[in-house]
Formats: structure tokens, sequence, C-alpha cells
């Protein structure tokens, strides 16, 4: 999980991500809904650490076939190539 946190660090200092903006997102109608469709977070944050891929994939496709992890996506994405 070291190394995730890390890319993740590096996105936000580097300016690729706007911390503030990812934290509207998150708290955005989507960002509700999808954290909604993923459940227990406690489980996810567990597979995380411990690279249980399996279950993170599923998580991801549940995300990937929902209306609002589409949006949610496509906004990333946009926050991610305004820099």
């Amino acid at each position: 999980m070291a190394k995730e946190s890390e890319k993740a660090r590096e996105l936000l200092s580097g300016g690729k991500l706007d911390a503030k903006a990812l934290g509207d997102l998150a708290r955005s109608p989507d960002g509700q809904a999808v954290r909604a469709l993923l459940g227990d977070e406690e489980k996810l944050r567990r597979a995380a650490e411990n690279g249980d891929a399996e279950t993170l994939n599923k998580a991801l496709q549940t995300l990937l076939k929902s209306p609002e992890g589409q949006r949610l996506f496509r906004q990333l994405g946009g926050m991610m190539g305004k820099k």
C-alpha cells in the first residue's frame, strides 16, 4: 500500500490533481452514490493493504458499470488532463 500512497501523494503534490477539487468530487452526489455502491470501506481498505486484487477488481468493475461511477471517472480524468 505504501507504493500506492506514494503515487497518490505524487499526483497531488505534482499539481496533477487539486486536493480541494478531488474532495469536492468525493462529496458530490455521484461521489456519494459511488461510496454507497462500494459498500464496506474497511473491507476495501484491507484488500488494498493486503494486495487483494480480486476484491479491488470487483469493486472497480462495479463502479465502471454504474452511471455514477462512469461520470466520476470521466470527471477525474478531466481533472488530471487539465494540468
